[in-house]
């Protein structure tokens, strides 16, 4: 995860300094009529040259052959067609070079300035230890972005920036060559915190320049801090430093941010009011925290920000947190109610909004975070706790004071425990779902990438059967579920496990990736098998696995260089049986009898799956009570299943009607009961799966 500090140079030049510019002039393009940046529905075209398209280029209206922005080096033209468009410019904008000097190293800075859409950019090389920067700069918007170090950070515009003065005064110098004169720069110094992290529709409504610029890349909202330079060195090593005080007649506001190493020691974020906390191990990035502190006599908080809290109370990391994160944060997302085999007419429907909660609780001395995913479409719901020690770190085995089995996925009706990987950063997790929500009031399937997940007992196989060759690994989690947690286990789960627990199945898990596929089959009903074991004989050990129960959650990206926001694991719960694979169908087909007796052969369970038995029994003057569905699973046992019943599952699985003479048959696949009579008259009425 990026650092939520970002350090930024700019250099800012006398109102009265006298700039060494040259001016680069571009000859005009000689094809008439041709428009230099144009839009064509949501991608834009600059103008690069012109030549005969008439063959070609399959017959374009023009010469005029175009590059698109977010695509260099690509070429186009056009021709007639149903997409919108429209000239953002007509004319392409004026290029200026600025040389500059610093000590012993100089660069050219590259300023463009479209007048007809009042956007001016500054193009900074990489010198000394600062990256390749871009600025852009918009007045009607109040746009004021850099990219670095392939982010994006968008800030307001100071009030105090012209962006055409701006741009005028560089143009009007463009004609001096007088040399750079060091004396007559003014340098500033500028911290940007991050804020918010901005979505497919919050980017949609920017700037077009800084749209095509900040493509692919993330795209984050910061407050900018201007420090001097000594503390802008300080930081830069490390160190922690205030970067905003504001007070009051009778309060002092401040703003401190901790060191970006998650190992650093010592006083990892410096108390205004005196001391400081080591951050080992809680975060990630960077956790900026602003606290109050009374600087004359008087009550406390006179005159605060009662939603801050007081710098004195902040001691220790779990305090630190609990004023970094709120109680509670809804984050809304839009689900498509559309797939590939989705008609038209479904598609133009609205879509489907679900609210993700998640919670922090400081009621204990363990804190915790919960995240909670409602249930819709085709998805159950599902829960995650995940919680820290009572000293306030995250992770097992820092202090030598053991911390496992704080994490858990409730899905269906089994809670699976285990324990946090070291790079999974819980606090992060929070700060990062409380910056999306900030950014966007609704997230799209366009700011997701989907991960999936199982959670799989191994049977009879041990770790070392299972190795991760064995599965296609991508970006896709696989979870196995060991043995049942022992009962000092279950008694030392956090509170909140407890709570949502009680009457679940405990289970440890660990994390194996599984593809999308894979996925995909199981939750469309099918067998999946994994896990193969590699044998001499012409036969080998696979595990045959099907789904119980699937749910999802959304967590922020991890990956630093993504525009994507979130990422959607799809988790399902399992049963898995051991099976015999035969290799070849010829004189080795008693393979696995001869070699592996004890277990069922892989195409007997694919040519079971599925069997169902419909199970009459109980009655009342000659009237069945009760009828039930069992389906035959992938172990070779019977587990009765639900009947649908007004769209919705009934709650047991017996017939919701008496009735006599009922019979079962299967229809489009799925198994189905027939009610036949009801007290001595004909029923039409059949209930499914």
């Amino acid at each position: 995860m990026y650092s939520r500090l970002h350090i930024l140079l700019f250099l800012l030049y006398l109102k009265n300094a006298a700039l060494d510019v040259f001016h680069e002039t571009t000859a005009a393009f000689p094809t008439p009529g041709c428009c230099y940046e144009k839009q064509v529905g949501t991608e834009r075209y600059v103008l690069v040259n012109d030549e005969d398209t008439t063959t070609a280029h399959n017959d374009c209206n023009s010469n005029c052959v175009y590059e698109k922005k977010t695509a260099p080096s690509s070429r186009y033209c056009f021709k007639a067609g149903n997409d919108p468009f429209h000239c953002r410019a007509e004319q392409e904008p004026t290029r200026s070079i600025l040389p500059i000097i610093e000590g012993n190293e100089s660069f050219v800075q590259d300023i463009i300035f479209q007048k007809e859409t009042g956007v001016l950019v500054l193009k900074v090389p990489p010198h000394k230890d600062y990256t390749e920067s871009v600025y852009v700069f918009e007045e009607k918007s109040g746009t004021s972005l850099v990219k670095t170090g392939d982010v994006c950070q968008l800030a307001d515009l100071p009030t105090h920036f012209n962006v055409s003065a701006s741009a005028e005064r560089f143009e009007s110098q463009a004609t001096m060559n007088q040399g750079n004169n060091e004396s007559e720069k003014v340098t500033s110094f500028v911290l940007k915190t991050r804020d918010s992290r901005l979505g497919s529709r919050r980017r949609a409504e920017l700037v077009a320049d800084v749209q095509d610029l900040c493509n692919n890349v993330p795209l984050v909202k910061t407050k900018d801090f201007l420090v001097n330079e000594t503390e802008f060195e300080k930081f830069k090593k490390g160190e922690v430093i205030f970067v905003e005080r504001k007070s009051s007649r009778r309060c002092l506001m401040h703003k401190s941010c901790t060191i970006v190493d998650p190992n650093a020691c010592g006083w990892g974020w410096i108390n205004p009011a005196g001391g400081g906390l080591s951050f080992h191990e809680v975060s990630a990035g960077s956790i900026c925290v602003t606290c109050n502190m009374n600087f004359t006599a008087g009550p406390l908080n006179q005159g605060c920000n009662r939603t801050l809290c007081n710098c004195t109370e902040i001691i220790d990391k779990n305090s630190l947190v609990d004023c970094s994160i709120k109680s509670q944060v809804n984050s809304t997302i839009e689900i498509e109610r559309w797939n590939d085999t989705t008609t038209r007419q479904q598609q133009q429907q609205e879509p489907i909004l679900i609210t993700q909660s998640m919670v922090y609780n400081r009621n204990y001395e363990r804190r915790s975070i919960t995240i909670s995913s409602p249930a819709h479409k085709d998805i159950g719901a599902l829960e995650v706790v995940m919680h820290a020690h009572k000293d306030g770190w995250w992770h097992n085995g820092i202090y030598g004071d053991g911390l496992e089995n704080n994490q858990m996925m409730k899905l269906g009706n089994t809670c699976f425990i285990s324990t946090l990987n070291a790079n999974v950063f819980p606090v992060d997790i929070a700060i990062g779902i409380q910056e999306i929500k900030k950014g966007n009031d609704v997230t799209t399937a366009h700011d997701e990438v989907d991960t999936h997940a199982i959670l799989r007992d191994l049977g009879p196989f041990t770790a070392a059967d299972v190795t991760t060759a064995d599965y296609e690994v991508d970006i896709h989690a696989f979870l196995l579920h060991l043995d049942l947690l022992t009962a000092a286990e279950e008694t030392g789960l956090h509170e909140d496990i407890q709570s949502r627990c009680l009457d679940s199945n405990l289970k440890n898990n660990v994390e194996i990736p599984i593809t999308k596929i894979q996925s995909d089959d199981l939750k469309n009903g099918k067998i999946i098998f994994m896990g193969s074991v590699p044998s001499r004989s012409y036969c080998q050990l696979q595990t045959a696995v099907a789904n119980n129960n699937t749910g999802c959650w959304r967590f922020p990206n991890p990956d630093n260089k993504s525009s994507i926001l979130w990422v959607h694991q799809i988790i399902h719960s399992v049963t898995e049986v051991p099976c015999c694979l035969t290799q070849t169908e010829s004189e080795f087909s008693t393979c696995c009898q001869d070699n592996h007796p004890k277990y069922r052969e892989c195409k007997d369970i694919m040519a079971a799956w599925n069997n169902a038995l419909f199970v009459s029994s109980g009655y009342d003057s000659a009237t069945l009570s009760s009828v039930e569905i069992l389906q035959e699973g992938i172990d070779g046992t019977y587990a009765s299943k639900q009947v649908v019943i007004n769209g919705g599952c009934s709650a047991p699985p017996d017939l919701p009607l008496a009735t006599s003479s009922a019979t079962g048959s299967l229809f489009n696949g799925v198994p189905h009961v027939c009610v036949g009579y009801k007290d001595g008259e004909p029923s039409a009425k059949c209930f499914g799966l």
